[in-house]
């Protein structure tokens, strides 16, 4: 009787510690899609003197390997329209990628 219960309490063991690294791995703490786009936004405005936001940014991907998401933010500074694109990580900080200028 003794060995029944010492094995039960082992694979009781193992399927706990399983289900724990794996909730582990899903519930990381990921940057939410608003932070993101906020992040982006600050990261896209800090590259001029005068600029405001004249469109929403939108998250475009979502990179599934690494969990960073692409953000285009679109900035206008006087006469010029730009769209900046950062990649924002799962702390919520802002990489430059590229700028481009739209239709002036």
């Amino acid at each position: 009787m003794r060995v029944y219960w010492v094995t039960f309490f082992r694979r009781l063991l193992v399927i706990l510690t399983a289900g724990s690294l794996f909730l582990a791995s899903v519930t990381h703490a990921a940057c939410s899609d608003r932070d993101a786009k906020a992040a982006s936004d600050d990261k896209a405005k800090s590259y001029f003197k005068t600029a405001e936001i004249f469109h929403p940014a939108r998250v475009l991907k979502v990179h599934h390997p690494s969990r960073q998401k692409e953000v285009a933010s679109y900035v206008k500074t006087g006469k010029k329209h730009y769209s900046i694109f950062t990649l924002v990580n799962e702390d919520c900080k802002a990489h430059f990628i590229k700028r481009t200028r739209q239709g002036d």
